[in-house]
């Protein structure tokens, strides 16, 4: 029992030193190893640091990675320790639309404008790895004015045309349709 206390207080020590050196996936590793060994150490402690390595693991999953799933994964996980604060929740919930909003992607361009829309003006930098959330909003907008163009419906096809010059310069057919269309 003596050696299961040593070793469950080293590895509380090495969770510490990762949480303080941002090691978050080493620290939740850490604190499962203790949980293992011994269910009810330090309880209220380690399931603080669970909670704060959980949260900042998701955090940097979605903001660093662009792994969304992963992120929403972790900050559902650290939900279990204690409520989230703003800042994980509104990062959650545009992880959220902008898997949704790229679900719709080259499928329903009304609908992939509709969510990046959302994601990117709360969170423009937003990304999963391939595009930022500002990147697919341009895209969607053009790619529906084009859609809505064909279709002859030119003013609503002008209005996403104008929004999406208000994020980047139009390609040329674009462009040109924006052009007829006004």
């Amino acid at each position: 029992i003596a050696q299961i206390g040593a070793l469950t207080d080293e590895h509380f020590q090495r969770a510490q030193q990762l949480i303080s050196a941002q090691d978050w996936a080493g620290a939740v590793t850490a604190l499962d190893t203790i949980r293992k060994l011994d269910p009810g150490y330090k309880t209220a402690q380690v399931d603080g640091m669970y909670y704060f390595a959980l949260r900042n693991q998701g955090y940097d999953l979605i903001t660093k990675l662009g792994n969304l799933e992963g992120g929403i994964y972790y900050l559902t996980l650290a939900e279990r320790f204690g409520p989230l604060d703003n800042s994980a929740i509104g990062l959650r919930e545009g992880a959220r639309a902008y898997i949704t909003g790229a679900s719709f992607w080259e499928l329903d361009w009304e609908q992939a404008v509709f969510y990046f829309e959302q994601v990117g003006a709360n969170w423009p930098s937003l990304w999963d790895g391939t595009m930022t959330a500002s990147q697919r909003y341009f895209i969607a907008l053009t790619s529906y004015g084009d859609e809505l163009f064909t279709k002859q419906e030119y003013c609503a096809a002008y209005e996403l045309y104008l929004t999406a010059s208000g994020i980047g310069t139009l390609d040329g057919n674009s462009a040109n349709n924006s052009a007829q269309a006004y």
